[in-house]
């Protein structure tokens, strides 16, 4: 039993990091849009921004928690562990998904302020 549930939480780490990856291209593209388009495009980001935030606090959450079970039991569960052969690889991902959390983070600083900015406010 606790092999299954440990086999789940790294599935949904996983999920946790592609939702997180998600969010921020989704707030990117609404910002894009916004800097672009009409006053109703800067609305739409404004109404959105909460939700993605939400959405994207929660994943990031989830990537840490089910993060500490991963490390611990990755020499026995983990595939690229067990044969050996995917440590690099790993390396490279852990690297790229930090960059993505730290663009994310200046992401959504910079949009809360373009919002705050227009005067729409963000709502809760």
């Amino acid at each position: 039993m606790l092999d299954i549930l440990i086999v789940m939480n790294n599935y949904f780490h996983d999920v946790a990091t592609a939702t997180l990856i998600a969010a921020a291209a989704i707030m990117w593209t609404l910002e894009r849009q916004a800097l672009r388009g009409a006053p109703e495009d800067l609305a739409t980001l404004t109404r959105a921004y909460p939700t993605l935030s939400r959405f994207a606090n929660a994943a990031l959450v989830w990537v840490i928690l089910g993060g500490i079970p991963r490390v611990i039991t990755f020499n026995s569960h983990d595939l690229g562990a067990i044969r050996g052969d995917l440590i690099p690889a790993i390396a490279v991902k852990h690297v790229v998904e930090v960059a993505a959390v730290v663009l994310g983070v200046l992401l959504w600083r910079r949009v809360r302020n373009r919002i705050q900015a227009s005067g729409e406010g963000i709502r809760a």
